[in-house]
């Protein structure tokens, strides 16, 4: 019987020189895998993708980045979105976060606005009044289940008061055209820096969301895409990698929190 060498964060070799090396991390619980660049890690709450250098910032005027049609989010039953945000920009009005089919009446959408954020599909949204513009940054997921909608907040629940009649299954079309930064019509754009922008096939639990608060361990069964802006708008799961339009900046001064 094989055994894996026992590391801590501190005493762990370099991952750029140890391209496939297996180790068990002592400070996590974990397996640790290199890939060539960075320590990957593997436990039984999820995958964590390694270090995080970059975010994304945009400028509210006309940047965004389209990610094509997600085949995952038509004719679904569930869904979660999830995303690290800084933004201190001065709302009038709404700031998406990202949007998908035909926008607010038969699609999804997830957005800040002067008071707080929506999400929600096909007409139906949740509403959570908060401060949420002061330059920190900040994670939220929504959540969709078929009958209601829920948001966390750094990793808590927050609300799961919904508006409007929620549908049990999403459109054929909801995810078609999905935008992050901005609405489908490139409209209502995002000010602020946004990183790890991921989609779920799946309704995530609190543990869940906890997980990825935390410890940046994402369920694998679960997730679809997931846009690290690691000076790149590659999608790191799927294959639906991102193109910029206007002039986003991939900042590597300015990544999230951990």
């Amino acid at each position: 019987m094989s055994t894996l060498t026992s590391y801590t964060n501190a005493t762990r070799p370099s991952a750029s020189s140890n391209s496939g090396l297996c180790i068990f991390n002592t400070d996590t619980d974990a397996i640790n895998v290199s890939d060539g660049t960075s320590w990957l890690a593997y436990g039984n709450d999820g995958i964590n993708y390694g270090a995080n250098n970059y975010s994304v910032a945009l400028d509210g005027t006309d940047d965004r980045v389209e990610i094509g049609n997600i085949t995952s989010l038509n004719s679904t039953s569930a869904y979660s979105l999830s995303t690290w945000f800084k933004s201190s920009a001065t709302i009038t009005s709404t700031i998406d976060f990202f949007a998908s089919g035909n926008g607010y009446s038969a699609g999804l959408f997830f957005y800040l606005t002067s008071t707080g954020v929506d999400s929600g599909a096909d007409a139906a949204y949740l509403r959570y009044t908060g401060s949420l513009t002061d330059g920190n940054w900040k994670h939220l997921v929504t959540v969709y289940n078929g009958s209601s909608f829920v948001l966390y907040l750094n990793g808590s629940l927050v609300t799961t008061s919904t508006n409007g009649t929620v549908p049990s299954s999403l459109s054929s079309s909801s995810g078609n055209g999905a935008v992050i930064g901005a609405r489908v019509d490139a409209s209502r754009e995002f000010e602020g820096n946004m990183d790890d922008f991921a989609i779920f096939d799946s309704a995530l639990t609190a543990t869940e969301v906890s997980n990825i608060y935390n410890s940046a361990a994402y369920p694998e069964s679960k997730l679809q895409h997931l846009y690290r802006f690691e000076n790149n708008y590659n999608d790191t799961v799927g294959s639906n990698n991102g193109t910029a339009q206007g002039n986003p900046v991939l900042d590597n001064t300015t990544a999230r929190p951990y």
